[in-house]
């Protein structure tokens, strides 16, 4: 298995980084912070990360799909921006380079929603998890839905009087017995 700490026998160099950007950070599952740590420490100037769900896995110790809820969860809150599969840039708040004007640069260029220093940013963390959530639940139904059998047709009305087009199985059940009995 090759990692980027497996290409490069040490870390590349980082003569610089700003810590400030992590006061910000919202209240995240524990993982996320694990996950975020690993990858500020294996990260090249100005913080991509070349590394896969599974490496991070067997890095931290922990089950691949840990890793994916800490990714998640540091996506929401717009600290780590997954590029590529094994391909992630780290907010350029909490990234590394190698010169104070390189960092600066680099945060003058960021879109402003992806800003950690703003009032709001544990709001906008909660919003943005909250309708990843509502995203994930109406896929889970639209799944169930698809899986479900369709519902045979009511080819009389007579079968189903309190709503047309809906098969009523006890009554159809009741004329059953009724007809056997007979």
């Amino acid at each position: 298995m090759t990692t980027a700490a497996s290409v490069h026998a040490e870390p590349p160099e980082l003569t610089f980084g700003s810590m400030n950007g992590f006061a910000y950070l919202p209240a995240m599952p524990g993982i996320a912070y694990r996950v975020l740590t690993k990858l500020v420490g294996i990260q090249e100037p100005g913080g991509r990360c070349l590394v896969t769900e599974n490496e991070l896995a067997e890095m931290l110790d922990v089950h691949r799909s840990m890793v994916g809820r800490g990714l998640h969860a540091l996506g929401c809150a717009r600290v780590v921006f997954r590029q590529a599969k094994g391909i992630y840039r780290l907010n350029p708040m909490v990234s590394g380079y190698r010169t104070v004007t390189e960092q600066l640069e680099a945060i003058a260029e960021m879109d402003p929603e992806d800003r950690l220093d703003v009032d709001d940013y544990q709001e906008r963390y909660d919003e943005a998890v909250a309708e990843a959530e509502e995203v994930r639940r109406s896929r889970a139904a639209a799944r169930k839905k698809v899986q479900q059998p369709a519902t045979p047709a009511v080819t009389s009305a007579a079968a189903a009087p309190h709503e047309p087009g809906v098969l009523d199985f006890a009554a159809a059940r009741r004329t059953r017995r009724k007809s056997s009995r007979s």
